[in-house]
């Protein structure tokens, strides 16, 4: 009977344990069940008894933990504010980096008959939204103490990618800084 007890009391452990974020399951779930398992059987062995006391205890606690947890995850905000803030800060910080040269394009312009670049200018204004997007999350991980190294593949593509982008943007503006300069026949 003691023994149907005890199954029942760890079963609805590891249903509680559910309850928590994933993240935080996936985290520490394995360890609070063994806690829980070596409680017990602690319990079990001293000849008080009181096995019930053990489960009410950790549920209660566990259950504090459950809200502290949620409310944690809440406060620091849901996936699609970060994304939005995430572009949001780069489109601005992108168009800081590309302001100089607009500006230079159009004081320096010679002819007037010309049409802007606005495709030169969509194009060296993306690039850096693109590259910070791809960075936010890097940085967000170092600062949280994560181990980049977790996943070796996504760390190469972003840093692969990351290159390509600095690469193309930094020859975009080798190729144009005549013409923003004001150097005539610029193509």
């Amino acid at each position: 009977m003691a023994n149907e007890w005890e199954m029942a009391y760890r079963s609805f452990y590891t249903k509680l344990l559910k309850l928590y974020p994933k993240v935080f399951r996936e985290r520490f779930g394995e360890s609070m069940e063994q806690t829980f398992d070596d409680l017990c059987n602690e319990r079990n062995n001293q000849s008080c008894g009181g096995l019930f006391s053990v489960v009410l205890w950790m549920s209660a606690d566990t259950g504090i933990g459950i809200v502290r947890e949620h409310k944690l995850l809440i406060k620091q905000g849901d996936t699609m504010k970060n994304i939005t803030s995430d572009l949001r800060s780069a489109a601005i910080i992108s168009f800081i980096l590309v302001l100089p040269f607009l500006i230079l394009e159009f004081v320096n312009r010679r002819n007037t008959d010309e049409s802007f670049p606005v495709a030169l200018f969509g194009f060296m204004w993306l690039l850096p939204i693109a590259f910070i997007v791809i960075l936010m999350p890097m940085a967000r991980n170092a600062r949280a103490g994560n181990i980049m190294m977790a996943n070796p593949i996504n760390l190469l593509l972003r840093v692969v990618f990351l290159t390509v982008i600095a690469m193309l943007w930094g020859y975009s503006l080798y190729d144009q800084l005549p013409c923003f300069l004001g150097v005539p026949n610029c193509d």
